[in-house]
């Protein structure tokens, strides 16, 4: 397991994406997961809803050429299991506004999700503390409420 990293929140939402930048996001994506709740997948696009709408959370990685089993080892309050499909040769965790150089713990971003290279993975999105500061602004003087893990592997293993 990788991390926990810090990273940034803009507009209660955080990305994985392919080579390329958020702006790519399908609609189809951003609905999806607003109707989930968490997070929904797509083709080169992962939409997670945060509860923070700016500010700093937590993620922590998992990638493993096998399924993976739901982490219990936290209790985490929502879970989602999601496709997504890499048509690139890389995936990376991306902010809406793009990563803080202050705050932010810059590997999280070089971290590549695509770890197989181009293809179908699954993805499962563990999330706590959404619900702490709903719409509010996490400011970096208060312990960080939000936290994630995010389970990768390469489908149909």
């Amino acid at each position: 397991m990788r991390g926990p990293y810090r990273f940034s929140v803009a507009e209660n939402q955080f990305y994985v994406v392919g080579d390329g930048d958020p702006g790519q996001l399908t609609n189809r994506t951003i609905a999806a997961a607003g109707h989930h709740g968490l997070a929904a997948g797509g083709t080169d696009d992962v939409v997670a809803i945060t509860g923070i709408s700016a500010g700093t959370a937590t993620i922590c990685f998992a990638l493993s050429p096998a399924r993976l089993a739901p982490n219990v080892s936290q209790l985490w309050e929502d879970v989602a299991e999601l496709d997504y499909t890499s048509t690139t040769e890389t995936a990376h965790l991306a902010a809406c506004m793009g990563p803080d150089e202050e705050s932010d713990d810059m590997e999280v971003y070089n971290i590549d999700l695509a770890f197989a290279g181009p293809g179908n993975y699954r993805m499962r999105l563990h999330a706590r503390g959404r619900g702490i500061n709903p719409d509010g602004v996490q400011e970096d003087s208060e312990p960080i409420a939000e936290h994630y893990l995010l389970q990768v592997w390469p489908a149909g293993t």
